[in-house]
């Protein structure tokens, strides 16, 4: 036993034994080493009294069956500090005498190891998130703006929120604010401009070294009202001996400086100054490139070939060699290319990729017309519609001498303006024709009037059977057709300002079935009606909405003639989630919910070759038409800011689909 004993008190690992009631009955060197009690002070006493953090036991419950236990704990010195300590509790209790060993020892050098090294992740995290953000596009001021973001949220350093980043511009010896959290409006007037050697700020410019302050004293040149306790950590950003700025940040009253946190602010300066320094290059590049073939003839082909990327960075890129394949592309071109080429087109000639026929329309320019923008109509794999419109260049590609080496093409996506420039093509043209009907219909209404009045009255005067009342008769039918005619120019030209209100969509189609009842049960036309359950309601004028559905209910009726069906499908879209295609169906790109009301037929339908032309203004193909119906109808929605067209997919009679907002 004495043996024993002897191992025990010399082991490296403090060893402690306790009793069924938790009492400490054995206490190595080790331990006194570890806990700072000596073998007599902690001998007899109660376990979780000596092992102990300050807030609790460490290990509660001790004394219960726990078998084998392992934890690892900050707890509490004799002389008040802390140990990190590992703790193995197992049971070695005998038939005789119930017993628990306790194996500790000291970690505080492994936690110290792992905290530095858990810093120095989190350092090399921040300083990797700060060149992801100087890779992403945008100016210099929102990169700036996301880089004190970053520098803010360090954990390693306790900074308030509150922090600027300022600059050496115009002026190599005055700092120029360029972004800010936390200032009041006093700060930012006051710091705007920041003199060499003025306050920590400029301090830290003049001398090139961090400058750090625990609080507010004498050393602050500027003060401002309301100006809360704190410190300073005013860091210089340098450049190749030259101080391209300073970040100044908030801490703490009190604030102890830390070595490790010189060393990360220190850090990150450095790579902000990578930033900065890699930004006024990149500026002075761009500048250039305008000049390129006129002030650089002695770069490699190389470097031509760069330059004249980057002057078409803003448009999708494909560079051909002599054979037509291409070479390279730039993010912009991939992504256009994608939309109709699915696999890798390096490699791969034009043709391939963009098939053959507009392939040749575009490298039919090559060495004529440089730089002269052209448009090509290309069948994509993503749009509903087919195909899409690129606006397209051709420039030769050549090396420094001169000598052509291939060709570069840009590709730009303008399907939505040429859209947007139809529809703008559209409005003006149906407005300067409103303008001509709404003057036409004035001037013929009154002659109009006279004329039917005295043609009234010479139909009275006549007596019944003369061969002239026919005449006369038929004379006023044509004033009384034309008269309706000039009520739908009036209606086409003048349209009343629609008033808006909720309304059920159902209640308005309700509303138009009886004017319509007897004309669908004589052409022996069903009607099949669907609306979605619990359908919102929409905001628009109930009676100018009667009369487009009046409208086109009537001619759906003509459409048929005999023996057919009218359906009406409604339903409701939230949050910008539907099936419809946005090239097909602008009115989507601004209105995000919505209903769509889907009015169909299976009449003769519309052909293709007129179908873009239905809603214009005296467009019919029917004998007695005005060819004002459509053109009210289009009118009328888009005064109530909702949308009609006609469904190109059915293949049977004609389908108009309507989109409401909600």
């Amino acid at each position: 036993m004495p043996e024993k004993q002897v191992i025990i008190q010399n082991a490296l690992e403090a060893i402690i034994t306790v009793n069924q009631a938790g009492v400490i009955t054995s206490w190595n060197t080790a331990a006194e080493n570890i806990f700072g009690w000596t073998e007599k002070e902690a001998l007899d006493r109660k376990f979780s009294e000596v092992i102990t953090n300050g807030s609790g036991p460490i290990l509660p419950g001790i004394t219960d069956n726990v078998g084998s236990l392992q934890v690892e704990k900050k707890i509490n010195h004799k002389d008040g500090r802390k140990v990190a300590v590992e703790l193995l509790v197992t049971d070695v209790s005998t038939e005789k005498s119930p017993l628990l060993a306790v194996f500790a020892r000291d970690i505080s050098k492994r936690w110290e190891r792992e905290k530095r090294l858990n810093r120095s992740l989190n350092d090399q995290q921040i300083v990797n998130a700060l060149l992801n953000v100087s890779l992403m596009a945008g100016s210099m001021e929102d990169q700036l703006e996301l880089i004190l973001e970053l520098i803010l949220s360090i954990k390693t350093i306790k900074l308030l929120p509150s922090g600027a980043i300022l600059l050496v511009e115009d002026n190599p010896e005055t700092l120029v604010l360029k972004v800010q959290r936390g200032f009041s409006a006093q700060q930012i007037a006051t710091c705007s401009q920041v003199p060499f050697g003025t306050c920590h700020c400029g301090r830290a410019a003049r001398s090139g070294e961090i400058q750090f302050v625990e609080c507010i004293d004498s050393s602050h040149d500027f003060t401002f009202d309301k100006m809360k306790p704190h410190g300073h950590y005013c860091v210089p950003i340098r450049y190749e001996g030259r101080v391209l700025g300073v970040i100044a940040l908030y801490i703490e009253e009190g604030h102890r400086q830390d070595g490790q946190e010189l060393e990360t602010l220190s850090a990150i300066a450095n790579v902000l100054a990578g930033i900065l320094a890699r930004k006024k290059m990149d500026t002075q590049l761009v500048e250039l490139v305008d000049s390129l073939k006129l002030t650089i003839r002695d770069l490699d082909n190389q470097k031509k070939f760069n330059e004249s990327v980057i002057g078409s960075l803003d448009r999708g890129l494909m560079i051909l060699d002599k054979e037509g394949r291409i070479e390279k592309t730039n993010p912009a071109g991939e992504l256009l290319i994608r939309s109709f080429y699915n696999d890798d087109p390096l490699g791969r000639t034009l043709a391939e990729v963009i098939g053959k026929t507009a392939a040749e329309q575009i490298r039919k320019g090559e060495g004529q017309n440089r730089f002269e923008r052209a448009e090509i109509s290309l069948k994509t794999r993503t749009s509903g519609s087919g195909k899409k419109i690129f606006e397209y260049t051709t420039v030769p590609r050549e090396d420094a001498s001169g000598q052509e080496q291939g060709t570069i093409i840009t590709l730009k996506d303008v399907t939505d303006l040429k859209k947007i420039q139809a529809e703008m093509e559209k409005m003006n043209r149906f407005s300067t024709i409103a303008e001509i009907a709404s003057a036409v219909a004035h001037e013929v209404r009154n002659p109009l009037a006279g004329i039917r009045t005295m043609s009234q009255a010479i139909d009275e005067q006549l007596p019944a059977g003369d061969d002239k009342k026919e005449y006369i008769q038929r004379v006023i039918k044509q004033v009384d057709r034309l008269n309706i005619l000039l009520t739908d120019f009036f209606t086409y030209a003048r349209p009343p300002e629609p008033k808006q209100v909720k309304i059920s969509l159902k209640k308005i189609m309700d509303d138009i079935k009886p004017l319509v009842s007897s004309r669908i049960s004589k052409c022996r036309i069903a009607l099949q009606e669907s609306y979605q359950p619990k359908l919102p309601d929409i905001m628009v004028d109930p009676n100018q909405i009667q009369q487009v559905f009046l409208n086109l209910m009537l001619n759906a009726i003509d459409a048929i003639k005999q023996g057919g069906t009218i359906s009406v499908k409604a339903e409701s879209y939230n949050g910008g989630k539907h099936p419809f295609d946005t090239d097909l169906f602008p009115w989507l790109l601004e209105h995000k919910n919505f209903v769509s009301v889907h009015f169909s037929d299976d009449g003769c339908g519309i052909p293709d070759e007129i179908s873009d032309k239905v809603f214009e203004p005296f467009f019919t193909n029917k004998h007695d038409g005005s060819g004002l119906g459509l053109s009210i109808v289009y009118r009328i929605l888009k005064e109530n800011n909702a949308g009609i067209y006609i469904d190109r997919n059915r293949k049977k009679g004609a389908t108009f689909i309507l989109f409401f907002s909600v």
